[in-house]
């Protein structure tokens, strides 16, 4: 009953720690994968696509798209998710047609922790800083920002070193006595 228990309470806190974000992914995978699967067999209204004008900078091209060419693939504006299924390129303007994924911005909007909901942060709209503090007999952390100089040096003349020579006199040391004798 005991392993029963601790294997229930083991994949509760494996779950909660890292197992409900796979699940989110594992879910945005397969709304993107169906959605495309849609898209693909063209089985979406094409009253419902919102054209998308993306303003860019492309000097160096020469041919523009006279017509929309049908490529698909994702993007997100402000929130919500968007699969796009045609695409025309200018000089200056990406055109896309778009269609919205509810899916998969539902499923993201889930993921967003807001600021509303923890209770430690001050919530409203007024100008507070938190990093200010009053300087105080009580405060914690006091680390006065450190200000560095650097100075050249002057321009002087290279030392030149000359080597020290210490001649020896006699090369043989004197010592009292006799050396052993070699026992061979």
């Amino acid at each position: 009953m005991k392993r029963i228990f601790a294997f229930v309470m083991l994949s509760l806190h494996l779950f909660n720690s890292g197992g409900y974000l796979l699940l989110q992914q594992y879910q945005v995978y397969r709304t993107d994968k169906q959605m495309n699967e849609l898209i693909s067999q063209n089985l979406y209204n094409p009253n419902a696509l919102i054209e998308v004008k993306v303003a860019q900078h492309l000097p160096g091209v020469t041919e523009t798209w006279g017509d929309y060419k049908n490529i698909d693939g994702q993007v997100q504006l402000k929130n919500a998710c968007y699969n796009y299924v045609k695409l025309k390129v200018t000089r200056d303007t990406l055109y896309l047609m778009v269609i919205q994924n509810y899916a998969k911005t539902k499923l993201i909007d889930k993921n967003i922790i807001y600021a509303k909901q923890i209770n430690d942060i001050p919530q409203g709209d007024k100008d507070h800083d938190g990093s200010l503090k009053k300087a105080g007999s009580d405060i914690k952390y006091n680390h006065s920002v450190l200000n560095y100089q650097f100075m050249a040096f002057e321009d002087i003349a290279p030392i030149t070193i000359k080597p020290i020579q210490v001649g020896l006199i006699d090369p043989f040391i004197p010592v009292a006595g006799q050396p052993p004798e070699f026992l061979g």
